[in-house]
């Protein structure tokens, strides 16, 4: 999960250096907000994973931090 919030991350950065140029390219701006979109679903649905397993008492809940409760 680390590595999708790196990269969500590196959109917004890409995002505001867009925003920042004398005349922002509309598509680009839609490409980029449209993948940053995508990370963070995918995101929610991990988390949303990790905190299922953790409610159940699976030992790779949220506290071990790994992807996909994978250990």
């Amino acid at each position: 999960m680390a590595v999708l919030k790196d990269r969500r991350a590196e959109l917004k950065e890409r995002i505001l250096q867009e925003l920042k140029r004398p005349a922002p390219c509309a598509q680009t701006l839609r490409m980029l907000k449209r993948r940053k979109l995508t990370l963070k679903d995918e995101l929610a649905r991990h988390e949303g994973l990790l905190r299922t397993l953790d409610a159940m008492g699976h030992r790779a809940g949220l506290q071990s931090g790994n992807q996909l409760g994978r250990v």
